[in-house]
């Protein structure tokens, strides 16, 4: 049976033996542990895959990338990376994927059932709406094998083609450029401090994302987006099924999600502090959204945002909690708990303090 399986302590003899005999750079992958020892296999290359995959110890410009093994039943065939989203480098060079197939198995589909599963696992990883990928103009083989998979040729240069291949259902949400166009007309609709508030959520998103594995673009869009419901005049929960409907009617699914739950961290109805001030059908499609969301890091992440995020700056979550306790008389306990969590999760995450990473004592929106 051909499946793939994340490197792992387990493993480590196998993989050991399979990533000591891989090249130092084939068509374009790199192998910094070619001829390793066990010894620094065991004690360095094995624990960098591990903490590249949930991006701890990067080195300065890399992204999250996640090493995953091709078994056939009891032997490995194969090493597939994926990197967790694009930074400039990679939107323009290498892309998502990298793949290997040891000579011995090639020419036997093992690439092309690998790449499969590879994207199966890349859907769950990457937030672009399509995944990117290169192979050099004299490795027909390859470029094959993506073809096989769904990829299309968008461009070629001197050395490579670019290919992509479709990530259906993500990447649905403005990039930053036309995220903060939209901000800025619905400032001039409804001015008011919402507007830096939203501009310090991002940035605090941004900065988290960074050091917690998240796509930092991602994370910024939908800091500044998670208010755009105010808009739409001075409302209450009013102001997320606006920010829902309005989203969705420009065809941001993922950014009228965050609309949504930045508001409910427990994402239950009932969590909602300020006045209900939404009509029956309004409110029943906040209820029925909340009940089909599953929340990911990224509502997560815009849920802690939100709850340190001042129109002046970077606030201490309990201050800010308090704040908002003073002015509406109230605040539900199993909310403000809720926010302490989060806090902790993403500093967990982030392997550093949450103010230090948000800059606190410096940011100020602009």
């Amino acid at each position: 049976m051909i499946y793939l399986k994340k490197a792992c302590t387990e493993d480590l003899e196998k993989e050991w033996l399979f990533v000591k005999d891989m090249p130092e750079d084939e068509n374009g992958l790199t192998n910094a542990w070619h001829d390793v020892s066990r010894e620094d296999f065991e004690k360095k290359a094995l624990p960098e895959m591990l903490a590249f995959s949930e991006g701890k110890g990067l080195p300065e410009g890399y992204v999250p990338e996640t090493f995953f093994f091709l078994w056939d039943d009891d032997t490995i065939v194969g090493q597939f990376r994926i990197r967790h989203y694009l930074c400039e480098s990679l939107r323009t060079g290498a892309g998502h994927i990298g793949q290997f197939i040891a000579k011995p198995f090639r020419g036997k589909g093992y690439g092309t059932e690998g790449l499969r599963l590879t994207l199966e696992e890349a859907r769950r990883i990457v937030p672009e709406e399509e995944i990117y990928l290169r192979v050099l103009l004299n490795n027909p083989a390859s470029l094959r094998i993506m073809l096989k998979n769904g990829g299309r040729v968008v461009a070629e240069d001197k050395e490579h083609y670019y290919v992509r291949i479709a990530n259906p259902g993500k990447g649905r949400y403005p990039d930053r450029m036309e995220a903060e166009k939209l901000l800025a007309e619905a400032e001039q609709c409804n001015p008011g401090p919402w507007g830096n508030h939203s501009r310090t959520a991002a940035h605090c998103a941004e900065k988290i994302a960074l050091y917690a594995g998240l796509c930092p673009d991602k994370a910024y869009v939908l800091g500044l987006l998670h208010d755009i419901g105010r808009k739409f005049g001075v409302r209450h929960l009013g102001h997320v099924s606006d920010g829902y409907t309005y989203m969705m009617s420009l065809d941001y699914p993922d950014a009228a999600r965050i609309c949504l739950t930045h508001s409910f961290n427990e994402m239950k109805f009932e969590g909602y502090i300020g006045k209900i001030d939404t009509s029956e059908g309004e409110t029943a499609l906040i209820r029925s959204k909340l009940a089909e969301i599953i929340p990911d890091d990224y509502d997560r992440l815009i849920q802690l945002c939100d709850a340190i995020s001042g129109a002046e700056g970077v606030m201490d979550v309990v201050d800010r909690m308090s704040d908002v306790k003073r002015r509406y008389g109230m605040y539900d306990q199993g909310k403000w708990d809720r926010n302490l969590e989060l806090k902790a999760y993403f500093e967990g995450k982030m392997q550093r303090d949450l103010y230090d990473a948000v800059e606190k004592d410096s940011f100020r929106p602009a």
